[in-house]
């Protein structure tokens, strides 16, 4: 009995034993099955898509960017041509620290780049941790003979063919046009779900920055095979990947006007518009200095871009739209139709000019004695500063700020340009809010001659002239006027004018206005430097003081004056920064674009006419403000 309870036993304990290693292995198989079924089925997919994404890598095709022309539709002002780029894509360089850094360094000696300057745009344009990061464009073709001979040993390094912007006529129209760079991180960040990528070559100021979204196209996209050492081995564009190129944008620009007006200002400080009162269109619109936005598409000459950052002159500032100067003698026009408009002061009523106007114990000078007394019609057309000193205290500060602002002043006239400033139309509130201080009878006098607080832009002397010559109305100026479809020439938009100011002064107080600065011409302060042969015009001019500095120089003047067909008129403003008396420098100049856009002439042609209308009539030896 004992031998068979032991057997028993033994028997047991062998099916236990076997039971344990017959279940390791099929608990190991099992887990086996598990792990399996997890890599094949559940996660399958993904690691089907990295194993893709090993062999398959996306480079962005550049869209060609739409063309600017000026209003013919045949001058081009900006276009693009063809040029490379060298790209990097970082997880494709080396691993290893020392392998990266000597071909970063071989990178940078075949580009004529510091290895640093290379570090420096792989480690700031961090915003894309597997994108491809322009490292050089236009790059000379020779040096991508040389990638493409030995792109083994540029691992991560690729080449492309990327559109390079093109600015035919250098730095003309430069504050108009604008220029373009590449997308920044911010620029990256707030625009990347508006189809911006990393390479995106981005407009930064003007027509470029504004339309950027209409210019820019649609970026593609080509899809490169690469083996296990990340060589290219095919590229495919597959279908819907190709690039759309952008819209072509057309100015309301006259090239050669736009040549001729910047051959009038030289080397003159300051800003000279031309627009058409009737439909809001800029004709031509100088800035100067001015600078060379080719600089900036090849990121080539930093010394250059250094140098214009540093000038004190500001050549980035559109001197038309982000200055801010003393209106001077012009601003009487905007208190000589509160004075028409109120009633508070008759037309015919005279004030006496002894030189100037004596309040309390200071003595206001005016620029001359006139030795009579004026009325409003020879204030204007005279420039009386004893005049609108008297008349301003009659009117009051608010009722001169207020007209104004009513006639444009004061405010963004919404151009579609960037950085446009709206002024200071200064008032008793504004004085005590922005000042501190109370508002004092001397203020008045000061504000009566665009003197004091007062500052205006060019462009708002510009509005100012046309609201006159429209008879109260101010259609909002612009500068594109058509945008055409690259893809079939369709027009996809067109500027209708548009009403921006509509004046509730009678428009007959407005012919007087419009009588009264014809007179500036014809007998007035501008009788010399306001002469033109071939259309009758009707100006102002003005000298704005600058504490301890030379005077402004304005002149504004439209013509023909009393044209029957409104479309035909034209308005054309200029300030010369310190240039003195408005009679003399500004004046002149208002007159040459006159006469050669009416004549049809040439500068020296025009300059001639001009000197046959001066030697008709009498010369004035001092022409006054």
């Amino acid at each position: 009995m004992a031998r068979n309870t032991v057997s028993t036993n033994q028997i047991d304990d062998f099916k236990r034993r076997l039971f344990i290693f017959s279940g390791v292995p099929i608990l190991f198989f099992l887990i086996i099955i598990v792990v399996l079924f997890s890599l094949q089925i559940v996660k399958g997919p993904q690691y089907a898509m990295k194993a893709k994404t090993n062999r398959e890598q996306y480079s962005i095709l550049p869209a060609i960017r739409g063309i600017v022309f000026d209003r013919t539709n045949k001058n081009v002002l900006a276009y693009n041509r063809r040029s490379f780029a060298v790209t990097v894509v970082p997880q494709n360089l080396p691993k290893d620290t020392d392998e990266r850094d000597r071909l970063l360094e071989r990178l940078g000696i075949l580009l004529q780049m510091p290895k640093d300057e290379i570090q420096s745009i792989l480690k700031q344009k961090n915003y894309s941790q597997y994108g491809s990061y322009v490292i050089k464009t236009d790059v000379p073709f020779k040096d991508i003979v040389f990638l493409a001979e030995h792109n083994r040993d540029f691992p991560g390094v690729y080449w492309k063919s990327k559109p390079l912007r093109v600015y035919p006529h250098g730095d003309m129209l430069a504050h108009v046009i604008g220029y373009v760079g590449m997308i920044s991180q911010n620029e990256y960040t707030e625009l990347s779900d508006k189809g911006y990528n990393i390479e995106s070559v981005i407009g930064k100021s003007g027509v470029e920055k504004v339309y950027d979204l209409e210019l820019k196209g649609r970026d593609g996209h080509i899809r490169r095979i690469v083996d296990a050492t990340n060589q290219v081995t095919a590229e495919i564009i597959d279908r819907g990947a190709e690039p759309l190129p952008g819209s072509n944008v057309i100015l309301s620009i006259d090239r050669e006007l736009q040549l001729l007006v910047e051959q009038v200002m030289g080397e003159n400080m300051g800003a000279l518009i031309v627009s058409k009162p009737y439909t809001g269109e800029i004709l031509a619109m100088v800035s100067y200095p001015r600078f060379d936005p080719n600089f900036f598409v090849s990121g080539r000459d930093k010394e250059a871009f250094k140098n214009l950052t540093l000038d004190q002159r500001k050549p980035f500032l559109n001197r038309a739209i982000q200055a801010q100067y003393p209106a001077g003698s012009i601003f009487k026009l905007v208190v000589s139709l509160a004075i028409l408009d109120t009633e508070i002061i008759p037309v015919d009523k005279e004030y006496k000019c002894g030189g100037g106007y004596q309040l309390g114990n200071r003595f206001f000078y005016c620029w001359t004695n006139h030795g009579s007394d004026v009325d409003l019609y020879k204030a204007i057309t005279q420039s009386c500063d004893s005049y609108f000193y008297q008349a301003s205290l009659a009117l009051g500060p608010d009722t001169i700020a207020e007209y104004a602002r009513h006639l444009g002043l004061g405010q963004k006239l919404e151009i579609d340009l960037i950085g446009e400033l709206d002024g200071i139309i200064p008032d008793i509130q504004w004085k005590r809010d922005v000042k501190k201080d109370v508002w004092y009878d001397g203020d008045t006098l000061n504000l009566s001659i665009g003197q004091g607080f007062l500052l205006v832009t060019p462009l708002q002397l510009n509005a100012l002239t046309n609201i006159i010559a429209n008879h109260g109305v101010l259609m909002k100026p612009y500068i594109v006027k058509e945008i055409h479809s690259a893809k079939n020439n369709e027009i996809v938009y067109r500027h209708t004018p548009e009403v921006l100011i509509k004046s509730n002064i009678d428009p007959a107080k407005y012919d007087f206005i419009i009588q009264a600065m014809r007179g500036v011409v014809t007998e007035g302060t501008a009788r010399w430097g306001g002469a033109i042969l071939s259309a009758e015009s009707a100006g102002k001019t003005s000298s704005s003081e600058v504490q301890g500095m030379n005077t402004h120089s304005w002149y504004t003047a439209f013509a023909p004056y009393n044209s029957a067909d409104p479309d035909e008129i034209i308005s054309v403003t200029a300030i010369i920064e310190y240039g003195g008396a408005g009679s003399a420098v500004a004046a002149p100049m208002v007159s040459e674009v006159i006469e050669a856009y009416f004549s049809g002439a040439d500068l020296d042609t025009a300059r001639r006419n001009i000197w046959k209308k001066r030697s008709s009539t009498r010369k004035i030896a001092d022409s006054g403000t």
